[in-house]
């Protein structure tokens, strides 16, 4: 045992009391108390090592406490003459002032020499390290048997390669677990012999550890890990996968081999010669989109079809978003491994339409979507296409793949959430995480894609000039800005998510559903600061799912997915009577085509009624007029007071005339004509209002009458303008 470390290790120790006595600790709290642990914790040395190299401490302490020896007062080499000859009592056996059986400590010899131990300790460490010595010598305390059995014990799991541990030689030796505490304290030299061991052990551990933790990085860079799976091109080392391969866990590389660990955490990528990573503006990482996109050419075979891809590539990058890159990229990946397998030697010439049908057969075997398929056949086109049109490699044939090509799609029904399930759902919604929870209202309610509700702006939210509530968000699909009306509620949702954001972050983030610095149990989430995980949102609701018995009507328990929620927005508006164009609107869709796969309706009076309204439309001329006729009316803009938001606002709302609606949008209050909808060109009507109208006619003909009788002339010219618009809205829609 190093004499020198002993002493560091005491003055560490003492100099730790001296700051707790005083109040000015460090590493404890300031109201930490005077014990053995907070010593050790505050000296920054092990607690066994404290014992080991400081038995006394806790006697320093006592003799500190002891005010009759706070005043030292008698010189210093009478002080070190007095121990001196105090130790050679103590070996010679002839000590005066203790039993000559005493234990040989700090406080025994100062006691023989008559001295305050607390003096020794603060100024004599000659003194201190003589001893230490003694104590090396003398050391063998209890019984004789039991300290041969101990050390023989610690000989035999030597020779086992067992672990060493305290408790382990007291099992081998015969003695109970509890006899540890024991060995500390009455049998030292044994005990120093164990700690001896044990330090050994855990130094060849260490060496053994890092020499597999550097042959496991090894072989993960050169791409043939034995325990792992390879890391693909463009990928890189973490933690985890270094961990997986070398069997070490990631608690012993951060302690042990903080160097290991820390290369592992600059996630520094390999093999990317054929990997391209391309970094997003703030622009669009503000918006969702991740930081890094990995476009990888390496998995493609033929060199001539590599060269080719990356100058595709850089030709429409400026065009396309990174997703629809990548998407071309795995469509030639597929190919290149369909061709690779019909004919590994084939050149660009050799691909004739021949080939390509080969290429469609190997890919039908593989029992893939139609969907996939279509996908795949529609980027691989593009690829062909920019090919021919540019010369840059000329293939066996023009017009490799052809219209008839495309699989049909079957139509299928969207997966809209039932509203039991939706009330249960909301029963139980307050259990999520707040933020998650704040998250799936608006989702609920707004209907828009996953992405766009990750990608939400902080400040998405806006009023009109008449109070309402406007969300504006940003459609990746569209491209391009979208305004919906919300609820009052959820203007207090946000708002509550804004504040809680603001609180957690210390200012407001870029986005609204910003992941928080730590989860529920206090563990840092790896995402903070950044977009929530799509991952980790499903996963809780789901989860909340299985945990509350959310069930389907089948009394199965419902497994959530995103999209689901757009298709509910959606199903809902169409049962609840509004007009299909109106809802295409609400949901930015360019076409009504694309939002005809949302009207799905449960009742079949509706479906009838739905097909009835979805028909024609007519004004007070007779004019038809269709629903994309009235979008295209409509003035496109992303302004909360713009004609298309309040318009929006009004329908969604579903201000309805009693005869028809009016496709005037409000902009400032009502509208000022009072009764003067069938003499005004903005009012629309369709058949379902046909029994009204002729309704109205009978009581406009009667009015008419009365008005010639008494000669009411201008009542009469009205009534008669009236007359005229109601034959006219009636008679087309008698034809239809």
């Amino acid at each position: 045992r190093s004499t020198t470390k002993s002493i560091n290790v005491k003055q560490q120790a003492i100099e730790a009391i001296d700051r707790i006595i005083n109040g000015n600790p460090i590493v404890i709290s300031k109201k930490g108390k005077l014990i053995f642990k907070n010593i050790a914790k505050e000296a920054r040395v092990s607690p066994t090592e404290l014992h080991r190299d400081f038995r006394d401490v806790m006697l320093y302490v006592s003799s500190l406490k002891d005010s009759k020896n706070e005043s030292i007062t008698i010189h210093a080499s009478l002080v070190r003459k007095r121990c001196m000859e105090a130790i050679e009592r103590f070996k010679t056996g002839e000590t005066r002032n203790v039993n000559k059986n005493a234990k040989v400590t700090v406080a025994s010899v100062a006691k023989e020499a008559d001295v305050s131990d607390s003096y020794l300790y603060a100024y004599f460490p000659d003194i201190l390290n003589k001893i230490n010595e003694l104590q090396g010598e003398y050391a063998r305390y209890g019984n004789k048997e039991k300290h041969d059995k101990l050390l023989k014990a610690l000989t035999i799991l030597l020779s086992k390669n067992e672990v060493i541990t305290v408790k382990k030689v007291c099992r081998e030796a015969g003695f109970s677990e509890t006899f540890d505490m024991m060995v500390r304290k009455s049998y030292p030299d044994a005990h120093n012999q164990i700690l001896i061991e044990i330090e050994k052990q855990k130094t060849s551990r260490h060496t053994q550890d890092r020499l597999i933790l550097l042959e496991a990085l090894e072989r993960l860079k050169n791409g043939n890990p034995k325990n792992t799976p390879p890391i693909p091109n463009g990928g890189y080392i973490s933690v985890r996968k270094l961990m997986n391969e070398s069997g070490i866990g990631e608690g012993v590389i951060k302690k042990n081999h903080p160097d290991i660990y820390q290369e592992c955490l600059k996630k520094i990528t390999i093999k990317t010669e054929d990997v391209w990573l391309v970094k997003s503006d703030f622009d669009a990482v503000s918006k969702g989109d991740t930081e890094t996109h990995k476009l990888n050419f390496s998995n493609i075979h033929f060199d001539w079809l590599i060269s080719s891809a990356k100058a595709f590539i850089k030709a429409v990058f400026s065009t396309r978003s990174k997703s629809t890159l990548k998407t071309n990229i795995d469509a030639i990946t597929f190919f290149s491994r369909a061709l690779y397998s019909i004919n590994p030697e084939c050149e660009a010439h050799e691909v004739t339409r021949s080939e390509m049908q080969k290429v469609f057969f190997e890919w039908s075997k593989s029992e893939l979507k139609s969907s996939t398929i279509k996908r795949r056949l529609a980027s691989l086109r593009q690829y062909f296409e920019w090919c021919e049109d540019t010369n840059f490699i000329k293939f066996g044939a023009t017009k490799l793949i052809r219209d008839t090509d495309y699989p049909s799609l079957p139509k299928s029904i969207p997966k809209f959430i039932p509203e039991n399930v939706m009330s249960q759902l909301n029963q139980h919604i307050d259990k999520l995480n707040p933020d998650v929870t704040r998250f799936f209202l608006v989702l609920q309610e707004v209907g828009m894609r996953i992405s766009e509700c990750c990608s939400l702006m902080f400040n998405c939210i806006s009023p009109d000039e008449n109070g309402d509530y406007f969300l504006k968000y940003y459609q990746f699909k569209m491209k391009k800005d979208h305004i919906v009306p919300i609820s009052a509620e959820l203007v207090s949702v946000i708002r509550e998510q804004q504040k809680a954001m603001i609180t957690e972050f210390g200012q407001a983030p870029v986005l609204l559903f910003t992941t928080p610095k730590f989860q529920e149990n206090g563990i840092p989430y790896p995402r903070a600061g950044k977009a929530w995980s799509k991952g980790t949102l499903i996963k809780n609701l789901n989860a909340l799912a299985v945990e509350n018995n959310i069930n389907d009507a089948s009394g199965k328990v419902i497994r959530f997915g995103f999209h689901q929620f757009r298709h509910t927005v959606a199903t809902r508006m169409i049962n609840n009577g509004v007009p299909q164009h109106i809802v295409q609107k609400y949901l930015g869709h360019e076409t009504p085509v694309m939002t005809s796969t949302y009207a799905h309706i449960l009742d079949e009076t509706l479906k009838k009624e739905f097909k009835k309204f979805n028909s024609t439309m007519i004004d007070i001329n007779g004019k038809k007029f269709n629903d994309q006729d009235i979008i295209n009316d409509l003035t496109m803009g992303t302004d909360a007071n713009n004609i298309d938001a309040q318009w929006l606002k009004k329908n969604i709302a579903m201000q309805t005339l009693p005869n028809g609606l009016c496709s005037l949008p409000v902009v400032q209050g009502g509208c000022p004509h009072a009764n003067a909808c069938l003499t005004c060109s903005n009012f629309r009507t369709d058949h379902t209002f046909l029994p009204q109208h002729k309704e109205q006619l009978q009581r406009t003909e009667v009015i008419i009458e009365t008005c010639k009788k008494n000669g009411w002339v201008r009542q009469l010219e009205m009534n008669e303008n009236i007359k005229e618009s109601l034959v006219k809205i009636i008679a087309p829609l008698e034809s239809n």
